[in-house]
Protein backbone atom coordinates (compact mmCIF):
# COMPACT_ATOMS: atom_id res chain seq x y z
CA UNK A 1 0.00 0.00 0.00
CA UNK A 2 1.64 3.23 -1.21
CA UNK A 3 -0.39 5.61 0.93
CA UNK A 4 -2.30 5.28 4.17
CA UNK A 5 -3.66 8.81 4.05
CA UNK A 6 -7.34 9.04 4.90
CA UNK A 7 -7.73 5.35 5.75
CA UNK A 8 -9.68 3.99 8.74
CA UNK A 9 -8.87 0.91 10.80
CA UNK A 10 -10.38 -1.08 13.62
CA UNK A 11 -6.98 -1.56 15.25
CA UNK A 12 -3.54 -0.08 14.67
CA UNK A 13 -0.62 -2.09 16.07
CA UNK A 14 2.66 -0.22 16.52
CA UNK A 15 5.78 -2.35 16.55
CA UNK A 16 6.76 -5.83 15.43
CA UNK A 17 8.28 -7.00 18.70
CA UNK A 18 6.93 -10.17 20.24
CA UNK A 19 3.88 -8.71 22.00
CA UNK A 20 2.61 -6.65 19.02
CA UNK A 21 3.34 -9.52 16.62
CA UNK A 22 1.47 -12.05 18.75
CA UNK A 23 -1.46 -9.63 18.98
CA UNK A 24 -1.47 -9.36 15.19
CA UNK A 25 -1.49 -13.17 15.01
CA UNK A 26 -4.30 -13.42 17.56
CA UNK A 27 -6.43 -10.93 15.59
CA UNK A 28 -5.62 -12.44 12.19
CA UNK A 29 -8.98 -14.26 11.96
CA UNK A 30 -11.07 -11.79 13.94
CA UNK A 31 -12.54 -10.06 10.90
CA UNK A 32 -11.09 -6.77 12.14
CA UNK A 33 -9.38 -4.32 9.81
CA UNK A 34 -5.80 -4.29 11.12
CA UNK A 35 -2.90 -1.97 10.31
CA UNK A 36 0.50 -3.11 11.60
CA UNK A 37 3.27 -0.49 11.55
CA UNK A 38 6.92 -0.38 12.61
CA UNK A 39 9.22 2.63 12.63
CA UNK A 40 12.18 0.34 11.87
CA UNK A 41 13.19 -1.17 8.54
CA UNK A 42 13.35 -4.63 10.09
CA UNK A 43 11.00 -6.92 11.99
CA UNK A 44 11.33 -7.92 15.62
CA UNK A 45 11.86 -4.86 17.80
CA UNK A 46 13.82 -5.97 20.85
CA UNK A 47 13.54 -9.57 19.66
CA UNK A 48 15.05 -8.89 16.22
CA UNK A 49 17.73 -11.10 14.69
CA UNK A 50 20.12 -9.27 12.36
CA UNK A 51 22.89 -10.08 9.92
CA UNK A 52 26.35 -8.61 10.52
CA UNK A 53 25.75 -5.71 8.15
CA UNK A 54 22.33 -5.06 9.70
CA UNK A 55 23.88 -5.10 13.17
CA UNK A 56 26.38 -2.44 12.11
CA UNK A 57 23.58 -0.26 10.69
CA UNK A 58 21.46 -0.86 13.81
CA UNK A 59 24.31 0.10 16.14
CA UNK A 60 24.93 3.34 14.24
CA UNK A 61 21.24 4.25 14.38
CA UNK A 62 20.89 3.46 18.09
CA UNK A 63 24.00 5.47 18.96
CA UNK A 64 23.04 8.49 16.84
CA UNK A 65 20.24 9.57 19.16
CA UNK A 66 16.97 11.10 18.11
CA UNK A 67 15.02 7.82 18.21
CA UNK A 68 13.43 6.14 21.24
CA UNK A 69 15.57 3.18 22.21
CA UNK A 70 16.33 1.00 25.19
CA UNK A 71 19.79 0.13 23.81
CA UNK A 72 22.92 2.09 24.64
CA UNK A 73 26.74 1.90 24.84
CA UNK A 74 27.03 -0.38 21.81
CA UNK A 75 30.55 -1.39 20.80
CA UNK A 76 31.55 -3.79 18.03
CA UNK A 77 34.97 -5.40 17.80
CA UNK A 78 36.35 -7.35 14.87
CA UNK A 79 39.83 -8.75 15.55
CA UNK A 80 42.53 -8.75 12.90
CA UNK A 81 41.78 -11.67 10.57
CA UNK A 82 45.18 -11.82 8.91
CA UNK A 83 46.14 -14.94 10.84
CA UNK A 84 45.51 -18.48 9.62
CA UNK A 85 42.39 -20.25 10.80
CA UNK A 86 38.62 -19.77 10.76
CA UNK A 87 37.27 -16.55 9.25
CA UNK A 88 34.01 -14.68 9.32
CA UNK A 89 31.66 -15.73 6.56
CA UNK A 90 29.52 -13.36 4.48
CA UNK A 91 27.40 -10.97 6.61
CA UNK A 92 24.12 -12.66 5.69
CA UNK A 93 25.46 -15.99 6.96
CA UNK A 94 24.63 -14.74 10.46
CA UNK A 95 21.35 -14.10 12.23
CA UNK A 96 22.25 -12.64 15.62
CA UNK A 97 19.51 -12.23 18.20
CA UNK A 98 19.31 -9.01 20.22
CA UNK A 99 17.36 -10.84 22.95
CA UNK A 100 18.24 -14.54 22.94
CA UNK A 101 16.27 -16.77 25.28
CA UNK A 102 15.18 -20.36 25.64
CA UNK A 103 11.68 -21.81 25.91
CA UNK A 104 10.99 -24.52 28.44
CA UNK A 105 8.95 -27.28 26.86
CA UNK A 106 6.10 -26.53 29.26
CA UNK A 107 6.02 -22.84 28.31
CA UNK A 108 2.54 -21.50 27.55
CA UNK A 109 3.84 -20.11 24.25
CA UNK A 110 4.36 -23.52 22.66
CA UNK A 111 0.73 -24.79 22.84
CA UNK A 112 -0.41 -21.33 21.68
CA UNK A 113 1.79 -21.65 18.60
CA UNK A 114 0.34 -25.11 17.98
CA UNK A 115 -3.32 -24.09 18.38
CA UNK A 116 -2.78 -21.09 16.09
CA UNK A 117 -1.09 -23.31 13.45
CA UNK A 118 2.00 -21.07 13.61
CA UNK A 119 4.17 -24.04 14.62
CA UNK A 120 3.81 -25.44 11.10
CA UNK A 121 6.24 -22.76 9.89
CA UNK A 122 8.65 -23.06 12.81
CA UNK A 123 11.42 -25.50 13.62
CA UNK A 124 12.47 -26.00 17.23
CA UNK A 125 15.86 -27.27 18.36
CA UNK A 126 16.88 -28.91 21.62
CA UNK A 127 18.77 -27.01 24.32
CA UNK A 128 21.05 -29.68 25.77
CA UNK A 129 23.23 -29.45 28.84
CA UNK A 130 23.48 -26.94 31.67
CA UNK A 131 26.94 -26.09 32.97
CA UNK A 132 28.14 -24.09 35.96
CA UNK A 133 31.51 -22.43 36.45
CA UNK A 134 33.40 -23.62 39.51
CA UNK A 135 36.31 -21.30 40.37
CA UNK A 136 39.51 -22.75 41.72
CA UNK A 137 40.26 -21.92 45.38
CA UNK A 138 42.64 -19.02 45.93
CA UNK A 139 44.31 -17.58 48.99
CA UNK A 140 42.76 -14.14 48.46
CA UNK A 141 39.29 -15.61 47.70
CA UNK A 142 39.45 -13.79 44.36
CA UNK A 143 38.88 -16.35 41.59
CA UNK A 144 41.27 -16.38 38.67
CA UNK A 145 40.83 -19.85 37.23
CA UNK A 146 38.23 -22.57 37.25
CA UNK A 147 36.38 -25.15 35.20
CA UNK A 148 32.94 -25.94 33.84
CA UNK A 149 30.87 -28.58 35.60
CA UNK A 150 27.90 -30.22 33.94
CA UNK A 151 24.78 -29.81 36.10
CA UNK A 152 23.05 -33.15 36.78
CA UNK A 153 19.37 -33.32 35.85
CA UNK A 154 18.48 -36.73 37.23
CA UNK A 155 19.30 -39.41 39.77
CA UNK A 156 21.40 -41.20 37.14
CA UNK A 157 23.42 -38.04 36.43
CA UNK A 158 24.14 -37.56 40.13
CA UNK A 159 25.31 -41.10 40.84
CA UNK A 160 27.52 -41.15 37.75
CA UNK A 161 29.36 -38.00 38.92
CA UNK A 162 32.62 -39.20 40.46
CA UNK A 163 33.38 -35.77 41.94
CA UNK A 164 30.54 -36.08 44.47
CA UNK A 165 30.77 -37.90 47.77
CA UNK A 166 28.18 -40.53 48.59
CA UNK A 167 26.72 -38.21 51.23
CA UNK A 168 26.40 -35.35 48.74
CA UNK A 169 24.78 -37.66 46.18
CA UNK A 170 22.23 -38.81 48.73
CA UNK A 171 21.36 -35.22 49.71
CA UNK A 172 20.96 -34.15 46.09
CA UNK A 173 18.76 -37.08 45.14
CA UNK A 174 16.58 -36.40 48.19
CA UNK A 175 16.24 -32.76 47.15
CA UNK A 176 15.36 -33.51 43.51
CA UNK A 177 12.69 -35.97 44.62
CA UNK A 178 11.30 -33.31 46.92
CA UNK A 179 11.19 -30.65 44.18
CA UNK A 180 9.18 -32.93 41.92
CA UNK A 181 6.40 -32.95 44.54
CA UNK A 182 7.03 -29.72 46.43
CA UNK A 183 3.53 -28.38 45.67
CA UNK A 184 1.85 -31.28 47.46
CA UNK A 185 0.26 -30.34 50.77
CA UNK A 186 2.39 -32.73 52.81
CA UNK A 187 5.58 -31.27 51.30
CA UNK A 188 4.71 -27.64 51.99
CA UNK A 189 5.61 -27.97 55.66
CA UNK A 190 9.20 -28.61 54.63
CA UNK A 191 9.68 -25.33 52.79
CA UNK A 192 6.87 -22.98 53.89
CA UNK A 193 8.95 -21.46 56.69
CA UNK A 194 11.68 -20.68 54.12
CA UNK A 195 9.32 -19.22 51.48
CA UNK A 196 10.85 -15.73 51.55
CA UNK A 197 14.24 -16.78 52.86
CA UNK A 198 17.33 -17.27 50.69
CA UNK A 199 17.19 -20.55 48.81
CA UNK A 200 20.58 -21.49 50.25
CA UNK A 201 19.02 -21.63 53.73
CA UNK A 202 16.62 -24.38 52.66
CA UNK A 203 19.40 -26.32 50.96
CA UNK A 204 21.73 -26.17 53.96
CA UNK A 205 19.31 -26.55 56.85
CA UNK A 206 16.66 -28.88 55.48
CA UNK A 207 18.52 -30.99 52.95
CA UNK A 208 22.16 -30.74 54.06
CA UNK A 209 23.25 -30.03 50.49
CA UNK A 210 26.96 -29.10 50.53
CA UNK A 211 27.60 -25.41 49.93
CA UNK A 212 29.77 -26.10 46.89
CA UNK A 213 26.73 -27.58 45.17
CA UNK A 214 24.44 -24.61 45.76
CA UNK A 215 25.78 -23.02 42.57
CA UNK A 216 24.61 -25.80 40.23
CA UNK A 217 21.13 -25.79 41.76
CA UNK A 218 20.96 -22.00 41.55
CA UNK A 219 21.99 -22.32 37.90
CA UNK A 220 18.81 -24.29 37.22
CA UNK A 221 16.73 -21.34 38.47
CA UNK A 222 18.18 -19.14 35.68
CA UNK A 223 17.83 -16.18 38.03
CA UNK A 224 19.71 -12.97 37.25
CA UNK A 225 19.70 -11.95 40.93
CA UNK A 226 22.58 -12.31 43.41
CA UNK A 227 22.56 -15.71 45.09
CA UNK A 228 21.44 -14.34 48.45
CA UNK A 229 18.45 -12.62 46.82
CA UNK A 230 17.08 -15.78 45.19
CA UNK A 231 14.15 -16.70 47.42
CA UNK A 232 13.09 -20.26 48.15
CA UNK A 233 9.64 -20.12 46.56
CA UNK A 234 10.99 -18.74 43.28
CA UNK A 235 13.83 -21.27 43.23
CA UNK A 236 11.51 -24.23 43.82
CA UNK A 237 9.14 -23.05 41.08
CA UNK A 238 12.01 -22.63 38.63
CA UNK A 239 13.74 -25.94 39.34
CA UNK A 240 10.39 -27.74 39.26
CA UNK A 241 9.77 -26.18 35.82
CA UNK A 242 13.16 -27.39 34.63
CA UNK A 243 12.72 -30.95 35.89
CA UNK A 244 9.12 -31.41 34.78
CA UNK A 245 9.94 -30.04 31.32
CA UNK A 246 12.44 -32.85 30.83
CA UNK A 247 11.18 -35.45 28.37
CA UNK A 248 8.06 -33.59 27.18
CA UNK A 249 9.21 -33.57 23.53
CA UNK A 250 11.90 -36.21 23.84
CA UNK A 251 14.42 -37.65 26.22
CA UNK A 252 17.39 -35.67 27.45
CA UNK A 253 16.29 -32.04 27.14
CA UNK A 254 13.93 -29.65 28.90
CA UNK A 255 14.06 -26.56 26.68
CA UNK A 256 13.99 -25.58 23.02
CA UNK A 257 14.67 -22.57 20.83
CA UNK A 258 13.27 -21.59 17.43
CA UNK A 259 15.73 -22.00 14.57
CA UNK A 260 17.03 -18.97 12.64
CA UNK A 261 17.18 -16.31 15.34
CA UNK A 262 15.00 -17.44 18.23
CA UNK A 263 11.93 -15.34 18.97
CA UNK A 264 12.61 -13.26 15.85
CA UNK A 265 11.42 -16.23 13.82
CA UNK A 266 8.21 -16.40 15.88
CA UNK A 267 7.68 -12.71 15.10
CA UNK A 268 8.15 -13.30 11.36
CA UNK A 269 5.66 -16.17 11.33
CA UNK A 270 3.12 -14.18 13.36
CA UNK A 271 3.35 -11.17 11.03
CA UNK A 272 3.03 -13.43 7.99
CA UNK A 273 -0.09 -15.07 9.42
CA UNK A 274 -1.60 -11.66 10.11
CA UNK A 275 -0.94 -10.66 6.49
CA UNK A 276 -2.63 -13.85 5.25
CA UNK A 277 -5.62 -12.87 7.39
CA UNK A 278 -5.83 -9.48 5.69
CA UNK A 279 -3.75 -7.21 7.92
CA UNK A 280 -1.61 -4.56 6.25
CA UNK A 281 1.95 -4.52 7.57
CA UNK A 282 4.27 -1.61 6.76
CA UNK A 283 7.85 -1.10 7.89
CA UNK A 284 9.68 2.23 8.10
CA UNK A 285 6.46 4.04 9.07
CA UNK A 286 6.87 6.13 12.23
CA UNK A 287 3.90 7.37 14.23
CA UNK A 288 4.44 11.08 14.82
CA UNK A 289 1.39 11.84 16.96
CA UNK A 290 -1.94 10.47 18.18
CA UNK A 291 -4.92 12.54 19.25
CA UNK A 292 -8.55 12.15 20.17
CA UNK A 293 -11.15 12.91 17.49
CA UNK A 294 -14.31 14.73 18.60
CA UNK A 295 -17.20 16.33 16.71
CA UNK A 296 -18.33 19.95 17.02
CA UNK A 297 -20.47 19.20 20.07
CA UNK A 298 -17.64 17.52 21.89
CA UNK A 299 -18.99 14.03 21.33
CA UNK A 300 -16.84 11.13 20.23
CA UNK A 301 -17.11 10.04 16.59
CA UNK A 302 -17.20 6.43 15.42
CA UNK A 303 -13.42 6.56 15.27
CA UNK A 304 -11.73 7.89 18.38
CA UNK A 305 -8.09 8.39 17.46
CA UNK A 306 -6.34 10.26 14.66
CA UNK A 307 -2.86 8.92 13.90
CA UNK A 308 -0.32 11.08 12.06
CA UNK A 309 2.73 9.49 10.43
CA UNK A 310 6.12 11.05 9.78
CA UNK A 311 5.48 11.17 6.01
CA UNK A 312 2.39 13.34 6.47
CA UNK A 313 -0.23 10.59 6.13
CA UNK A 314 -3.07 10.66 8.65
CA UNK A 315 -5.42 7.81 9.45
CA UNK A 316 -8.11 6.96 11.97
CA UNK A 317 -8.66 4.03 14.31
CA UNK A 318 -10.77 2.91 17.23
CA UNK A 319 -7.81 1.58 19.20
CA UNK A 320 -4.04 1.46 19.01
CA UNK A 321 -1.63 -0.91 20.76
CA UNK A 322 2.14 -0.62 20.79
CA UNK A 323 5.42 -0.60 22.65
CA UNK A 324 6.80 2.63 24.08
CA UNK A 325 9.60 2.89 21.52
CA UNK A 326 6.97 2.91 18.74
CA UNK A 327 4.47 5.35 20.25
CA UNK A 328 4.68 9.09 20.97
CA UNK A 329 5.57 9.97 24.54
CA UNK A 330 2.77 9.78 27.08
CA UNK A 331 1.92 12.74 29.25
CA UNK A 332 1.97 10.38 32.22
CA UNK A 333 4.24 7.48 33.08
CA UNK A 334 1.93 4.52 32.58
CA UNK A 335 4.49 1.78 33.12
CA UNK A 336 7.07 2.14 35.86
CA UNK A 337 9.54 4.70 37.13
CA UNK A 338 11.96 1.92 38.04
CA UNK A 339 14.50 0.72 35.51
CA UNK A 340 17.44 -1.63 35.55
CA UNK A 341 20.36 -2.06 33.17
CA UNK A 342 21.19 -5.39 31.59
CA UNK A 343 24.66 -5.75 30.07
CA UNK A 344 24.91 -8.13 27.11
CA UNK A 345 27.51 -9.44 24.71
CA UNK A 346 27.39 -11.44 21.49
CA UNK A 347 30.51 -13.31 20.38
CA UNK A 348 31.10 -15.30 17.20
CA UNK A 349 33.62 -18.08 17.81
CA UNK A 350 35.46 -20.07 15.14
CA UNK A 351 34.96 -23.44 16.84
CA UNK A 352 32.22 -26.03 17.27
CA UNK A 353 32.88 -26.08 21.06
CA UNK A 354 31.90 -29.76 21.00
CA UNK A 355 32.40 -30.46 24.74
CA UNK A 356 29.36 -28.23 25.40
CA UNK A 357 27.13 -30.46 23.27
CA UNK A 358 27.50 -34.01 24.60
CA UNK A 359 25.03 -36.61 23.40
CA UNK A 360 22.19 -36.99 25.87
CA UNK A 361 19.72 -39.84 26.23
CA UNK A 362 19.47 -42.51 23.56
CA UNK A 363 17.08 -41.50 20.82
CA UNK A 364 17.07 -37.83 21.77
CA UNK A 365 17.75 -35.13 19.14
CA UNK A 366 21.28 -33.71 19.03
CA UNK A 367 21.56 -30.55 21.14
CA UNK A 368 21.94 -27.27 19.26
CA UNK A 369 22.41 -25.02 22.29
CA UNK A 370 23.90 -25.17 25.77
CA UNK A 371 23.64 -23.06 28.91
CA UNK A 372 26.50 -22.01 31.19
CA UNK A 373 26.08 -20.04 34.40
CA UNK A 374 28.79 -18.18 36.29
CA UNK A 375 27.33 -17.86 39.82
CA UNK A 376 27.64 -14.84 42.08
CA UNK A 377 31.21 -14.50 43.28
CA UNK A 378 32.71 -16.79 40.66
CA UNK A 379 34.38 -14.03 38.63
CA UNK A 380 36.68 -11.23 39.70
CA UNK A 381 35.63 -7.61 39.25
CA UNK A 382 39.10 -6.49 40.31
CA UNK A 383 41.83 -7.66 42.69
CA UNK A 384 39.64 -6.90 45.71
CA UNK A 385 36.09 -7.90 44.84
CA UNK A 386 34.07 -10.51 43.00
CA UNK A 387 30.85 -10.35 41.03
CA UNK A 388 27.61 -9.92 42.97
CA UNK A 389 25.34 -11.05 40.13
CA UNK A 390 25.56 -14.21 38.04
CA UNK A 391 26.48 -14.22 34.36
CA UNK A 392 24.25 -16.35 32.14
CA UNK A 393 25.64 -17.66 28.86
CA UNK A 394 23.77 -19.26 25.95
CA UNK A 395 25.92 -21.04 23.36
CA UNK A 396 24.26 -21.64 19.97
CA UNK A 397 25.78 -24.03 17.45
CA UNK A 398 25.69 -23.70 13.67
CA UNK A 399 22.58 -25.92 13.57
CA UNK A 400 20.56 -22.95 14.85
CA UNK A 401 21.06 -21.11 11.57
CA UNK A 402 22.53 -18.15 13.45
CA UNK A 403 26.05 -18.79 12.16
CA UNK A 404 27.80 -21.11 9.67
CA UNK A 405 28.51 -24.72 10.55
CA UNK A 406 31.80 -25.04 12.41
CA UNK A 407 31.19 -21.84 14.38
CA UNK A 408 29.18 -20.91 17.47
CA UNK A 409 27.48 -17.79 18.77
CA UNK A 410 28.01 -17.11 22.47
CA UNK A 411 25.47 -14.81 24.13
CA UNK A 412 26.23 -13.54 27.65
CA UNK A 413 24.26 -11.31 30.02
CA UNK A 414 24.43 -9.96 33.55
CA UNK A 415 22.52 -7.50 35.71
CA UNK A 416 25.74 -6.56 37.53
CA UNK A 417 25.69 -2.79 38.09
CA UNK A 418 29.31 -1.95 37.57
CA UNK A 419 31.44 0.13 35.21
CA UNK A 420 33.28 -3.13 34.64
CA UNK A 421 30.17 -5.04 33.48
CA UNK A 422 31.44 -5.34 29.91
CA UNK A 423 34.78 -6.61 31.17
CA UNK A 424 32.98 -9.15 33.37
CA UNK A 425 31.12 -10.49 30.34
CA UNK A 426 34.36 -10.76 28.39
CA UNK A 427 35.95 -12.57 31.32
CA UNK A 428 33.06 -15.05 31.42
CA UNK A 429 33.28 -15.75 27.68
CA UNK A 430 37.08 -16.05 27.78
CA UNK A 431 36.86 -18.42 30.76
CA UNK A 432 34.31 -20.57 28.98
CA UNK A 433 36.43 -20.76 25.84
CA UNK A 434 39.63 -21.55 27.74
CA UNK A 435 37.83 -24.37 29.55
CA UNK A 436 36.32 -25.87 26.38
CA UNK A 437 38.67 -25.03 23.49
CA UNK A 438 41.60 -22.79 24.34
CA UNK A 439 42.46 -22.42 20.66
CA UNK A 440 38.99 -21.18 19.67
CA UNK A 441 39.38 -17.79 17.94
CA UNK A 442 36.98 -14.92 18.54
CA UNK A 443 35.94 -13.73 15.07
CA UNK A 444 33.60 -10.88 16.04
CA UNK A 445 32.02 -9.51 19.19
CA UNK A 446 29.53 -6.87 20.31
CA UNK A 447 28.69 -5.49 23.73
CA UNK A 448 25.74 -3.32 24.67
CA UNK A 449 23.40 -2.34 27.47
CA UNK A 450 19.63 -2.55 27.59
CA UNK A 451 17.53 -0.37 29.90
CA UNK A 452 14.70 -2.49 31.28
CA UNK A 453 11.53 -1.74 33.14
CA UNK A 454 11.26 -3.60 36.42
CA UNK A 455 7.55 -4.21 35.85
CA UNK A 456 6.13 -7.50 34.65
CA UNK A 457 4.77 -7.74 31.09
CA UNK A 458 1.39 -6.06 30.77
CA UNK A 459 -0.88 -4.00 28.55
CA UNK A 460 -1.75 -0.62 30.07
CA UNK A 461 -4.35 1.98 29.09
CA UNK A 462 -2.67 5.34 28.48
CA UNK A 463 -4.39 7.75 30.89
CA UNK A 464 -4.02 10.62 28.44
CA UNK A 465 -5.98 9.02 25.58
CA UNK A 466 -8.80 6.49 25.67
CA UNK A 467 -8.17 3.67 23.21
CA UNK A 468 -4.38 3.97 23.34
CA UNK A 469 -2.74 0.97 25.02
CA UNK A 470 0.93 0.50 25.75
CA UNK A 471 2.66 -2.85 26.08
CA UNK A 472 5.02 -3.10 29.03
CA UNK A 473 7.74 -5.35 27.68
CA UNK A 474 9.20 -8.24 29.62
CA UNK A 475 12.45 -7.75 31.53
CA UNK A 476 15.00 -9.36 29.23
CA UNK A 477 15.94 -12.73 30.65
CA UNK A 478 17.42 -15.94 29.36
CA UNK A 479 14.08 -17.76 29.78
CA UNK A 480 10.84 -16.77 28.03
CA UNK A 481 8.38 -15.18 30.47
CA UNK A 482 4.89 -16.66 30.05
CA UNK A 483 3.40 -13.43 31.39
CA UNK A 484 4.30 -11.93 28.00
CA UNK A 485 1.67 -14.15 26.39
CA UNK A 486 -0.82 -13.28 29.14
CA UNK A 487 -0.41 -9.56 28.34
CA UNK A 488 -1.18 -10.26 24.68
CA UNK A 489 -4.30 -12.18 25.68
CA UNK A 490 -5.51 -9.18 27.70
CA UNK A 491 -5.00 -6.91 24.69
CA UNK A 492 -6.85 -9.36 22.45
CA UNK A 493 -9.80 -9.48 24.87
CA UNK A 494 -9.95 -5.67 24.88
CA UNK A 495 -10.43 -5.75 21.10
CA UNK A 496 -12.65 -8.80 20.66
CA UNK A 497 -14.45 -9.22 23.98
CA UNK A 498 -14.10 -12.97 23.54
CA UNK A 499 -13.34 -15.61 26.15
CA UNK A 500 -9.97 -17.10 27.01
CA UNK A 501 -10.59 -20.46 25.36
CA UNK A 502 -10.70 -18.97 21.85
CA UNK A 503 -7.41 -17.06 22.19
CA UNK A 504 -5.00 -18.17 19.44
CA UNK A 505 -7.21 -21.18 18.77
CA UNK A 506 -7.63 -21.49 15.01
CA UNK A 507 -9.25 -24.22 12.96
CA UNK A 508 -8.07 -25.07 9.48
CA UNK A 509 -8.77 -22.44 6.86
CA UNK A 510 -11.45 -23.15 4.27
CA UNK A 511 -9.06 -22.35 1.46
CA UNK A 512 -5.33 -22.67 1.18
CA UNK A 513 -3.61 -19.45 2.24
CA UNK A 514 -1.59 -17.65 -0.37
CA UNK A 515 1.68 -17.51 1.56
CA UNK A 516 3.62 -16.01 -1.34
CA UNK A 517 1.21 -13.09 -1.60
CA UNK A 518 1.39 -12.56 2.14
CA UNK A 519 5.18 -12.51 2.06
CA UNK A 520 5.11 -10.04 -0.82
CA UNK A 521 2.83 -7.81 1.26
CA UNK A 522 5.27 -7.97 4.17
CA UNK A 523 8.20 -7.11 1.94
CA UNK A 524 6.61 -3.91 0.57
Amino acid sequence: MDTLNGSSWDVVIAGTGLQPALLALALSRSGKKILHLDRNKYYGGREAALSLSEVAEWATLQSAGGVPTSFRNITIHKPDDSSEGPKLAAPRSYSLSLSPCLLYTRSALLPALVSSKAHEQLEFLAVGSWFVWRPSPSEQNIPSEGSLMRVPNSREDIFSDSSLSLRAKSALVKFLRFVAEYQNEEKRETWEAYRDAPFADLLSKQFKVPADFHGPLLALTMSSLPSEDVKTEFALQSIHRHLTSMGVFGAGFSAVLPKYGGLSEVVQVACRAAAVGGAICALDRRIESVEKVTDATGGTQGVQIRVSLQDGDTLATSSIFGTNDQLPNSEADVTSAKFAVCSRSTTIVGSKLLPLFPASAEGSPPPSAAVAVFPSGSLAVNTLETTTHPVSVLVHAGDTGECPQGQCVVYAMTMQESPQASQILKQAVDSLLSSVDAAAPVLWSMQYEVCLTSSEPAVVQDPALTGLYRFVESPLDTVFDDRTLASVKEAWKLVTGETDDTFLSFGDRNVEADEDAAQAELDE
